[in-house]
């Protein structure tokens, strides 16, 4: 199949199993997560220019 084709058919190109819906709302890696959030309180971002 053309890159063309894929874009005009309406067939998905990646099929989601239904089993995957089990861990919808649980967190699985506590330990990233946690450190995800102490890096993110420490980021600095930069300042958003003013015109």
């Amino acid at each position: 199949m053309e890159i063309q084709e894929l874009n005009e058919a309406k067939i998905p190109l990646v099929k989601i199993n239904k089993k995957l819906n089990r861990f919808k709302g649980k967190v699985i890696f506590k330990e990233k997560l946690d450190r995800a959030n102490k890096l993110l309180e420490r980021a600095v971002l930069p300042k958003l220019a003013k015109d």
